[in-house]
């Protein structure tokens, strides 16, 4: 199961999170922009203004490259260089909305839509790029230079209101910023912890106890997955099931606790003998173990069970009890999905197999003829 890094996720989200914001921020700026233009129209209409359609042109031009940044980021879900074009939308952004708050200004008698324009952008900056800090004051920097320019310029205010307005307005905007991260960050931070928690306890529920290896439930998950799989894509689909020769001899004679260490031996040579990471071995209980083997047919599987008679055979743990040998051995039982097999009878098939390897001696594996 993949399972990224804490710095991976927020990184991933900060992207996920900007992206939205960019698109909210562009559809907002869109509407903003007709509102205002309609707004100037019907106030400047019937009035001699050389700047009002220059204005409407610059809304305009103003207009596509919002545009042309909320298709860009509807589509592009993932983006691998996102800080940097990130940082040059927000410079865009933030440089074409403070030509505009001049145009407004150019028009005369427009100080309160200025006042209301430059509020209501300082809010969507905040709320839309508030997990990027560069992205933020590249947005707002313009804007904040071109509304403290047209303090400075209004009569009716002195310098120190405007300088103090334009430090508040920084001090708010960082404040919220720092505020709305780390709410972000803390957020993300639980739901990865949740997700680290799951993911263990995930492990822990398909995890046999003694073996280390996986238990039954993972088998019962992962072969109904497999069969789909193998039926979805017509390719083969194996399994050995494996059973220690007189077991219940080896811990009566050598006592439970050198019966335990035996299975362990056991699962991990047979684990070691599997050469492909989406091959699986799990423990089918007692004293039994069953091999899932994907994209592999019969011939396949009965190299992998041989790997693990030989395996076994070098690992050779003493079995003084044995009728057949010194050594622990195992008898297996291989079979190979057939279509329309449901995974009962494909389990039998394996477990007739493994009663005729018992049958005939032990320390061997029979399959299907094929």
């Amino acid at each position: 199961m993949y399972f990224s890094s804490l710095d991976t996720r927020i990184d991933d989200t900060i992207y996920k999170n900007l992206r939205l914001g960019f698109i909210w921020a562009s559809k907002i700026s869109l509407i903003t922009l007709m509102l205002i233009t309609i707004v100037i129209w019907v106030d400047f209409f019937n009035k001699e203004n050389s700047n009002l359609l220059l204005t409407t042109v610059n809304f305009g031009i103003q207009g596509l490259l919002f545009v042309f940044g909320l298709v860009f980021f509807v589509q592009n879900k993932t983006l691998k260089h996102y800080k940097i074009i990130s940082s040059i939308y927000a410079l865009l952004f933030g440089t074409t909305w403070g030509g505009a708050i001049i145009n407004l200004n150019n028009l005369g008698h427009a100080y309160v839509i200025v006042e209301i324009v430059g509020n209501l952008l300082f809010l969507v900056v905040l709320l839309s790029f508030y997990t990027y800090r560069m992205a933020v004051y590249l947005a707002t920097l313009p804007i904040l230079v071109f509304t403290t320019w047209y303090s400075i310029a209004d009569p009716r205010f002195d310098l120190l209101f405007a300088f103090t307005k334009l430090a508040i307005t920084i001090i708010i905007i960082e404040s919220g910023r720092q505020l709305l991260f780390k709410w972000f960050t803390t957020r993300i931070k639980q739901e990865h912890e949740n997700q680290r928690l799951l993911k263990q306890l995930a492990q822990l529920s398909f995890t046999d106890q003694l073996t280390k290896i996986n238990n039954r439930r993972f088998f019962d998950f992962t072969i109904d997955k497999q069969i789909i799989n193998a039926k979805h894509h017509r390719i083969p689909l194996s399994i050995i099931l494996i059973d220690v020769d007189y077991f219940k001899r080896f811990n009566d004679t050598q006592g439970h606790v050198n019966g335990d260490a035996c299975l362990k031996s056991v699962a991990t040579t047979i684990s070691r003998s599997l050469l492909r990471n989406n091959d699986t071995v799990s423990r089918y209980g007692g004293e039994e173990f069953v091999v899932l083997l994907p994209n592999t047919d019969i011939n396949g599987a009965r190299r992998v069970a041989e790997r693990i008679k030989q395996n076994l055979a070098t690992l050779a743990i003493i079995h003084p009890s044995s009728d057949i040998n010194d050594y622990v051995t195992v008898s297996q039982g291989i079979a190979t999905w057939e279509m329309n097999q449901r995974p009962n009878q494909f389990i039998n098939e394996a477990d007739n197999h493994l009663y005729n390897a018992k049958e005939a001696g032990r320390n061997q594996y029979c399959s299907t003829k094929k």
